[in-house]
């Protein structure tokens, strides 16, 4: 069984390293962000979303755990106000490759979805890089809609 956890102080190092890492290497992949700064451009934007660290207020951090109690990966929302409607924005979510495919994302959104409704929140946005097939079909399966689409031509100089 998969269990939602708050995260603790200790793994929230992990975490931020881990996260770092991967939002630099996806916004590189997608084309978003050039390699040279891409790392040091992604630790900056979480340290100015996630000022307080797991005490930021507004935002809600969690280790998935298994059910003998392993992290296998992790997930952060936020709550945001737009046009008066309270909403859970999710900033992040990761399931360690050892532990894909074997449902612990399902039923993490799902145990997230009960959290959100909890504050009385109206809705659960979130991106996604379009490369990213995988992680697509497992949000449409969940309910999600797409909302937009950001495309980018590059063009070469000369």
């Amino acid at each position: 069984m998969t269990v939602l956890s708050p995260m603790s102080d200790l793994f929230f190092v992990q975490f931020l390293e881990n996260m770092a890492d991967d939002y630099a290497r996806e916004n590189v992949k997608s084309g978003r962000w050039p390699e040279e700064n891409a790392l040091a451009r992604s630790r900056g934007e979480i340290a100015r979303l996630l000022p307080q660290g797991t005490a930021t207020p507004d935002n809600y951090l969690f280790e998935i755990k298994t059910h003998n109690d392993t992290t296998a990966g992790y997930i952060w929302f936020a709550v945001s106000e737009r046009q008066g409607e309270r909403s859970a924005f999710i900033y992040e979510v990761s399931v360690y490759e050892e532990f894909r495919r074997q449902g612990h994302a399902r039923a993490a959104f799902l145990q997230l979805e009960e959290k959100v409704r909890e504050l009385g929140l109206q809705s659960i946005g979130l991106n996604v890089f379009y490369h990213n097939s995988a992680a697509q079909a497992l949000y449409r399966g969940l309910g999600y809609a797409p909302t937009n689409l950001t495309m980018v031509k590059a063009l070469k100089a000369g």
